[in-house]
């Protein structure tokens, strides 16, 4: 009988080692310790708190984690952006922001886009992104309808790893890391 290529015990399974972030503190609490290369998606309704919690999980992943990029595609570099970033105390040299998403990510661990509905970004280049970026961790921003569903097509919820919930000053965090975990915001 021939082996099965792609087929390995359970028993071997368990005794493989990945590499995760090392996520600690309310991060973790929130969406457990990710693999490198993870994935999220960050949704809410408009004011809800998206664009802070993004800005603070980007200046702790900078401070603890590696080069964070932040790409303010809604809000530019504008007052609002500023004020976030002064109020969060989000000053940080691992912690690059831009306008748009540059064509070359490679120096990036993290990169934040704020946000996907407004750049109009379809499923595909998302993929693409994280084909061509295996190792950079991708946190996608996204609206929702007044019904609290997130603008884009469901798919785009089963190609991430962690979804985030963010609902009156509350985050809630669900996924392949941990389940159900929730923090405040404001």
């Amino acid at each position: 009988m021939k082996a099965d290529s792609g087929v390995i015990s359970s028993t071997r399974l368990a005794q493989m080692q990945f590499e995760t972030i090392g996520l600690q503190g309310k991060y973790r609490e929130l969406i457990g310790d990710p693999c490198v290369g993870f994935s999220a998606m960050v949704y809410g309704l408009p004011k809800s708190g998206k664009s802070t919690l993004c800005i603070d999980f980007a200046k702790h992943l900078a401070k603890y984690h590696g080069k964070v990029l932040y790409c303010a595609i809604e809000e530019k570099f504008g007052y609002t952006l500023k004020e976030k970033v002064e109020r969060l105390r989000a000053i940080d040299p691992n912690l690059y922001v831009s306008e748009a998403v540059p064509y070359n990510l490679s120096a990036y661990d993290f990169v934040f886009i704020d946000s996907v509905s407004r750049a109009g970004f379809d499923l595909d280049y998302l993929r693409q992104l994280r084909q061509d970026n295996p190792r950079t961790s991708f946190i996608f921003i996204y609206h929702t309808t007044k019904e609290g569903n997130f603008r884009g097509k469901n798919e785009n919820a089963h190609e991430v790893d962690v979804i985030i919930e963010v609902a009156d000053g509350m985050a809630k965090g669900n996924g392949r890391f941990a389940s159900f975990g929730e923090m405040e915001i404001f």
